[in-house]
């Protein structure tokens, strides 16, 4: 775990926050970062993920934060489980 929560640290700001929501669920808060942005830098992490041992499996969802912040943990809650049933799938 300590190597892909490093993998994440690479590619973040040191102002950007990493909290873990419980078991192997992780909150990224990318502070003033544009949508394209989070992507590029979601993708990125993505990559590393996959180029490392452990080949772990990654879902996400990127949501701006313009709401209360039960309201954007809901919905990008709403968005990675979506991502998640689509690799179900065999779909992205």
């Amino acid at each position: 775990m300590r190597n892909l929560v490093q993998i994440v640290k690479n590619h973040i700001r040191q102002s950007d926050v990493v909290v873990r929501m419980g078991g192997d669920e992780f909150l990224i808060i990318l502070r003033g970062c544009p949508p394209e942005k989070a992507e590029e830098i979601t993708r990125k992490i993505l990559s590393d993920f996959e180029k490392s041992r452990f080949h772990p499996t990654f879902s996400y969802g990127i949501y701006p934060f313009t709401g209360s912040l039960n309201e954007t943990l809901v919905k990008v809650d709403e968005l990675m489980y979506r991502m998640k049933e689509g690799k179900k799938r065999g779909s992205v």
